[in-house]
C-alpha cells in the first residue's frame, strides 16, 4: 500500500504578518493541502480558528490533536495545536492521543529541561478501509526553538513512545514535524539511528525548508518526515511555490511517498 504524507507549518495567526497574515493565506494553504492530497498530513502551529477555516474548506478530512494545554482553552499563547488531518473515506482512526515532550510526557502543559514552551506530539493509529490488513501510526510534532537540550531529551522521548506503540505488533510508522534544526544537530541524528530520514533519497539538497515568507531555497531543512525501518521511501518533494501570487505559510509544506510493507 502506498501513501503520501505531508507536514505542513501553517504560521500562526498574527497580525504583525501583515498582509502574509492568515486571514489572507487560509485559501492558499487549504488549496495546496487538496492539491496533493496527502492521506494524512501533520501540521503545526495551528491555532483552534485557524484549524477550523480548514475544517470547512477540507471537505474530505477530519483531524484529531489538541492544543498545548490539551484543550480548547481560549488562551490564544496556548491553544496551537499539532493536528494530523486524515482522509476519512479512505482510512479509519482506531486510537489517538497526545504526550507532552517533558519528564512528565502525561502530564498536560508540562515543561522541562530548558524548553521555552510546551512541547507536544499526537498521534493516530489508522487502517485502510480498502485493506484492513493495513495499518499504520502518524506521530506529529514541533520541537523546541530555543532548548538544544530540550530537542535532543524530545528525540529520545519520542523514539521510547514509539518503542511501545510498536511493541506487540510492529506496526509501521510515519513521523512529521517541525524539528527546529539542521540535519547535522544531534536531535535528528538521533532520530535518524532508528528512523528513516524522507531527504536521504534526495539527489539535490534539500534546502531551507522555514524562509519567513521570502522564499529561497538556499539553506538547510528543519522540517522532516520521518519512517519505521520496514517502510520504504519513494518520492520526497519540498513544494516552494506561491499559490495566487502568496506564499501559504512561512515554512514550504513537505510531502512524501511512502509504501508499507
Amino acid at each position: 500500500m502506498e501513501l503520501t504524507v505531508m507536514t505542513f507549518n501553517l504560521r500562526v495567526n498574527t497580525p504583525v504578518d501583515g498582509s502574509n497574515a492568515w486571514p489572507y493565506r487560509n485559501k492558499q494553504a487549504a488549496e495546496l493541502i487538496r492539491r496533493f492530497a496527502p492521506l494524512v498530513a501533520g501540521t503545526q502551529e495551528g491555532k483552534y480558528d485557524m484549524l477550523r477555516d480548514l475544517d470547512r474548506d477540507l471537505t474530505g478530512y477530519s483531524r484529531i490533536g489538541e492544543g498545548r494545554s490539551g484543550y480548547e482553552s481560549g488562551d490564544e499563547a496556548m491553544d496551537e495545536c499539532c493536528c494530523i488531518y486524515y482522509r476519512h473515506d479512505d482510512v479509519s482512526m482506531l486510537e489517538h492521543g497526545q504526550f507532552w515532550l517533558s519528564e512528565t510526557p502525561d502530564q498536560a502543559g508540562s515543561v522541562s529541561w530548558d524548553s521555552s514552551l510546551p512541547r507536544f506530539c499526537t498521534w493516530g493509529l489508522f487502517q485502510s478501509k480498502e485493506k484492513p490488513e493495513m495499518q499504520f501510526y502518524h506521530l506529529n510534532t514541533h520541537f523546541d526553538h530555543l532548548g538544544q537540550e530540550a530537542r535532543v531529551a524530545s528525540a529520545k522521548l519520542l523514539l521510547h513512545k514509539i518503542a511501545e506503540l510498536r511493541q506487540d505488533y510492529h506496526i509501521p510508522v510515519v513521523v512529521t514535524g517541525d524539528f527546529n534544526c539542521y540535519p547535522d544537530n544531534p536531535a535528528i541524528v538521533c532520530l535518524k539511528e532508528q528512523l528513516k530520514d524522507a531527504y536521504d533519497i534526495l539527489a539535490e539538497p534539500v534546502g531551507r525548508t522555514f524562509h519567513d515568507f521570502e522564499g529561497g531555497v538556499e539553506g538547510e531543512p528543519i522540517d522532516y518526515i520521518f519512517t519505521s525501518e520496514d517502510m520504504a521511501i519513494l518520492e520526497t518533494f519540498v513544494y516552494r511555490d506561491k499559490q495566487d501570487g502568496a506564499y501559504p505559510s512561512d515554512h514550504y509544506p513537505i510531502a512524501s511517498r511512502v509504501q508499507l510493507p
